[in-house]
């Protein structure tokens, strides 16, 4: 997660004014914008000005995941922690449909920091978990969530999608 960490040192440098001069929608869509090579940071007005130095800006290489098994569910099995609660393991889709990563950590843990109780993010290792109601979800950048603490099946499915639309409305 070397790149997650460089990326975020990065954007903690940022100005994060948003003020759309350099014709993205945020500081952080430029910054993945020029992390992946397609801007210069010149189009900044606070590079331009002087205010910022490209140096002091590493560009590092988009952050590359790891799949550990296929798309799909992985898993729905009695939970290791209480064997009467269920638990899910499951990937989300293939990285190559995902040009930042399945799940914005970054922009999410901005969004919602705070603001919801059980909910905490590491933008360093691209996790975020939702602890509510007894039960645990964690997603990961890459588009794997886990599950525990479940009621049954059916809660389950519950909690994924809860935790997924909520990550989902930090899309920027």
């Amino acid at each position: 997660m070397v790149e997650m960490i460089a990326f975020s040192n990065n954007y903690k440098k940022f100005p994060k004014t948003d003020c759309g001069y350099c014709g993205n929608t945020s500081c952080i869509t430029a910054l993945r914008r020029y992390s992946l090579g397609e801007i210069p940071l010149s189009d900044c007005i606070y590079f331009r000005s002087g205010s910022l130095k490209e140096e002091d800006f590493p560009q590092s290489p988009p952050v590359v995941y790891t799949w550990f098994s296929k798309p799909g569910i992985n898993l729905i099995a009695p939970c290791a922690v209480d064997p009467k609660r269920t638990a899910m393991d499951i990937v989300l889709a293939q990285t190559e449909y995902q040009k930042y990563g399945f799940f914005d950590m970054v922009t999410a843990d901005k969004i919602f920091y705070l603001y919801i109780p059980g909910l905490g993010f590491s933008s360093y290792l691209g996790i975020a978990r939702l602890e509510l109601e007894g039960r645990s979800v964690e997603g990961f950048t890459n588009g794997q969530v886990f599950v525990r603490l479940a009621l049954d099946r059916h809660d389950v499915f519950w909690q994924l999608s809860r935790f997924v639309r909520l990550l989902w409305g930090a899309v920027n």
